[in-house]
């Protein structure tokens, strides 16, 4: 089974950030190719240690949300990047998901 996460990634002057808000994971690096693949990694860890644990615990982990204020942040980031986005490398956020093997 595959669940989709759902993510964004924002520039603040030269750095960028990346977010899991399924998981409230968060990277930083300095360009969104480098976050986007660190976020992917963290991903997988979390997913792959949390695999190890008893099931309530795994349970409890695999199903956990970020805090209400990220996910209303994840909100206006998409719809932002839906209106303003040019489709470029440069627009300074992006919103996106993430397939994930639970």
């Amino acid at each position: 089974m595959s669940k989709l996460l759902r993510c964004y990634a924002e520039r603040h002057g030269g750095q960028w950030e990346a977010f899991c808000v399924d998981f409230d994971i968060a990277v930083q690096g300095s360009t969104f190719e480098e976050v986007y693949r660190v976020l992917n990694i963290a991903v997988t860890d979390y997913v792959e240690r949390a695999n190890e644990l008893p099931a309530q615990d795994r349970r409890r982990l695999l199903h956990r949300r970020a805090p209400f204020r990220s996910r209303l942040w994840f909100l206006f980031a998409f719809l932002s990047t839906l209106l303003r986005s040019t489709g470029s490398k440069d627009d300074e956020r992006h919103g996106y998901t993430l397939a994930c093997p639970v």
